[in-house]
């Protein structure tokens, strides 16, 4: 449905409504001696609200006030009935004022909470008076169909995970008050979705940091290349933990891509220091391994080089060798 046809269906609705008050409005009026709130102080109080942005953007309460001062107006002492409407319809007014404020400020849940106490006054106006209920409702379903909208559009820019599932939730909570239950499931299976990556990003970061700190405490030398050289007493050792560390540090690093994507900053924090330490063990290892196998080798290269020097000098005797063989043989001959 477009927001066009949804408006027309308000805006006639409001037609309706408006002439149902001005039927009910030549109703007797019972006049009762006791009273708390004269009907002049619930004038005074019904025309200081002209003019309020809420009541202008959501005119049905401009409307349900206007009636409301004739009402007060025209009436002189209130009995208890009429007294309880007035007090509902001020209590109606000014909660939805404070949600329209809230949500302008972007106190969402604030402004969920507050709108509570507009559909509760707006079942004690309903004792009263059908239509200026009828109203009030089609206002608050208006004012949570674009609050849901607000918060969708919210959710969609947040780069903080846990906002945005908030988020998401709240505006799953004001369709389902604006009565539209689609909209409503849609929401909260997102919420849920979301939450769930948020949670196997929250574990996954946990797990990581739990592998680098046990590859840390066990091997308490890679901290520095000094200390990496120093334990070449065992290269096999060397070369295991280098691959360990390389793991080690793929695994940090991708615990730290995730955190900053989720917009989880104090995880970041925390990850920071832990990759530069296990990047540092990391080129620690590396260069202790290089050096294992240079100095491999190195060692290689003198023992291959001796081993080419006598094949050398095997090959030089022999080829003496066969040529005295020659010389003794040409000898004998003559």
């Amino acid at each position: 449905m477009d927001c066009t046809t949804t408006t027309s269906r308000y805006r006639i609705l409001l037609v309706v409504v408006v002439v149902g008050m001005l039927v009910m409005s030549t109703a007797p009026i019972i006049v009762s001696a006791s009273d708390n709130e004269t009907a002049d102080d619930f004038f005074d109080s019904f025309r200081a609200m002209e003019g309020t942005e809420a009541y202008q953007e959501y005119e049905e309460f401009e409307t349900i006030r206007t009636f409301a001062v004739s009402q007060a107006q025209e009436t002189g002492q209130l009995d208890s009935q009429q007294r309880a409407q007035l007090e509902a319809i001020e209590t109606a007014m000014i909660s939805f004022e404070q949600a329209y404020e809230e949500a302008d400020d972007g106190e969402y849940e604030q402004s969920l909470e507050t709108a509570e106490d507009v559909e509760d006054a707006i079942e004690v106006i309903a004792q009263y008076e059908e239509t200026q209920a009828t109203l009030a409702s089609l206002a608050l379903s208006r004012f949570y169909e674009d609050l849901a909208v607000g918060l969708r559009d919210e959710a969609e820019e947040s780069e903080h995970t846990p906002t945005e599932v908030e988020l998401l939730s709240m505006t799953a909570t004001a369709y389902e008050r604006a009565n539209r239950p689609d909209e409503a499931a849609q929401f909260n299976q997102e919420a849920e979705q979301r939450d769930a990556e948020y949670e196997a990003v929250v574990e996954g970061i946990e797990d990581s940091e739990a592998t680098a700190e046990a590859f840390l405490d066990s091997c308490t030398d890679c901290d520095s290349i000094g200390g990496a050289l120093a334990g070449l007493t065992n290269p096999v050792s060397t070369f295991q933990q280098y691959q360990q560390s390389q793991t080690v540090v793929t695994e940090v690093q991708d615990a730290e891509a995730d955190a900053a994507s989720h917009g989880l900053s104090e995880q970041t924090d925390d990850l920071q220091p832990l990759s530069d330490t296990v990047g540092s063990a990391w080129l620690s290892l590396l260069v202790a391994s290089v050096t294992v196998l240079v100095g491999y080798g190195l060692v290689l290269g003198v023992v291959s080089t001796a081993l080419l020097v006598r094949i050398f000098a095997w090959r030089r005797t022999y080829d003496k060798a066969q040529v005295g063989s020659v010389v003794t043989v040409g000898d004998a001959n003559a």
